[in-house]
């Protein structure tokens, strides 16, 4: 027969893998006992243990032995009878079930057989096979006829039975002697008993989406057990949507099959509900937004919440302070008042209001009169600025570089941003708080050559606000 090329890497592979589990599993030489069978249900059985050689006898021309054997897989498996028997032979390999696989007549133009590992029709699956050994020329046949072509080489089961088990021999009988099958990969691993992992990652189980909300399905499945997976299915499709089309229960199963026939099978059921997408409503009466209240005014806090009709209903509604309670009005400044309400949905809203606080400054006090009137002064003559902020407040009441002082017109209509600093006599302090009298003095020093013109006094306070006082200076009292 013509001799059967194989592909150097193949070969190569298949005999790394053979000899990797040559030496992961002890192997051992099998002997014929008494007279192996020719069909499955007679075959001699060798599948418990690896085995690297079997030796038998022929004992007439029309004798056939099979074992059943455990292969490998990977394409590591290969039998041969070259060197071992001077008896024309046939080899055969057959599944579990009787089936064909692959068989050989004559190798490399001599009178015995090799079935080759790392030929396309090596066995890639682990498991049980049937392995006949008989002289030429007897054949096995299925009801419809031969299941392996008599045709040179290699051969498949592409004969007219090749798709049926034998259940049976034909030809004519052969030779007759002592032989041995010299084997690789028929050592099976241990049995694959661990299921393969299912990780069904959306939907999630008991999660909640909304009506026509897009939720694509994402699931992924592996095998750890070794003989690979076989599939991977899910009732709705790695990345398609689940069908939120309708509120009520919609669930993903997802069912993982590997070749040893473990089975995992993962559920994932999310409720599809027609949600409240609408977020809860407030309401902030006090404190007012832009709204301005003096220092320690009592201000109580005034706000509602409330969720649309048919929503989910009210899960919280909280400001700063309770509804009620005291706002914040003790230090001068901006301050922010914020309420934030959410409903049995998740949905959330806030709302912000940003008051001031001054001092209570109610005007300057005697001797200075306040706008629109104006102060008819002496130049030269210091001016006791007094005033009142509701009670001691501290030294640190006025902006830094304040009170200014600037020249203006007579007629008293202008507002100037600023001026320049106001001055206080040597014997004084910028600022002084009297405690008898609850008030603070700022003593201005005057300069007598302002006389016959007009300034503007200008105390602008730490909570921003500019108190201006008008002037009108003089030589003598009787000027005008």
């Amino acid at each position: 027969m013509d001799p059967v090329k194989h592909s150097a890497k193949r070969i190569a592979a298949g005999l790394t893998a053979a000899l990797t589990l040559l030496v992961a599993a002890p192997a051992f030489a099998a002997v014929e006992d008494g007279d192996a069978g020719d069909l499955p249900s007679l075959a001699q059985d060798l599948s418990d243990e690896g085995v690297q050689r079997i030796d038998g006898r022929f004992e007439n021309g029309s004798d056939l032995d099979m074992y059943r054997v455990c292969l490998a897989g990977g394409g590591t498996f290969s039998a041969t009878t070259v060197g071992g028997t001077t008896v024309d032979t046939q080899l055969f390999l057959l599944d579990s079930a009787g089936r064909g696989v692959y068989a050989n007549d004559d190798h490399n133009g001599g009178r015995q057989s090799l079935l080759p590992a790392g030929h396309p029709l090596t066995p890639s699956a682990p498991g049980e096979y049937l392995l006949t050994v008989g002289p030429y020329n007897l054949d096995p046949v299925s009801p419809p006829g031969a299941i392996f072509p008599i045709t040179p080489g290699v051969v498949g089961p592409t004969g007219p039975g090749g798709a049926e088990p034998i259940v049976g021999w034909a030809g004519r009988p052969g030779g007759s002697g002592a032989y041995s099958i010299f084997l690789t990969g028929a050592t099976c691993a241990p049995p694959d008993t661990t299921p393969p992992t299912v990780d069904l990652r959306s939907p999630q189980d008991g999660q909640v989406v909304g009506l026509g909300d897009a939720v694509e399905v994402d699931f992924d499945c592996a095998d750890e057990g070794g003989s690979e997976l076989a599939s991977c299915v899910g009732t709705v499709p790695d990345g398609a949507l689940l069908d939120t089309s309708e509120p009520g229960p919609e669930g993903v199963t997802v069912t993982a099959r590997d070749n040893a026939g473990n089975v995992t099978t993962v559920t994932h059921t999310a409720t599809v509900l027609d949600v409240d997408r609408i977020a809860p409503a407030i309401e902030l009466l006090s404190p007012f937004d832009g709204a301005v209240y003096v220092q320690d005014e009592v201000v109580k806090a005034d706000y509602s919440c409330s969720d649309e009709k048919g929503g989910s209903g009210l899960a919280s509604c909280a400001g700063d302070v309770p509804d009620g309670a005291k706002v914040d009005t003790g230090s001068v400044g901006l301050h922010d008042f914020t309420v934030e309400a959410a409903d049995v949905a998740g949905n959330t809203s806030s709302a912000t209001s940003t008051y001031s606080v001054i001092f209570d400054f109610e005007g300057f006090l005697w001797p200075v009169k306040n706008r629109p009137r104006y102060n008819r002064w002496l130049a030269g003559v210091p001016v006791p600025i007094r005033f009142e902020l509701g009670g001691k407040r501290g030294l640190d009441v006025i902006e830094d570089g304040w009170p200014q002082v600037a020249e203006v017109d007579c007629d008293f209509g202008d507002e100037p941003e600023s001026g320049v600093p106001a001055k206080h006599p040597w014997w004084t302090r910028e600022l002084v708080f009297e405690k008898r009298k609850k008030r603070y003095l700022f003593v201005w020093k005057t300069d007598h050559r302002w006389s016959g013109s007009c300034r503007q006094f200008m105390l602008k306070l730490k909570d921003g606000t500019v108190k201006r006082a008008d002037f009108k200076f003089v030589r003598r009292h009787w000027d005008d």
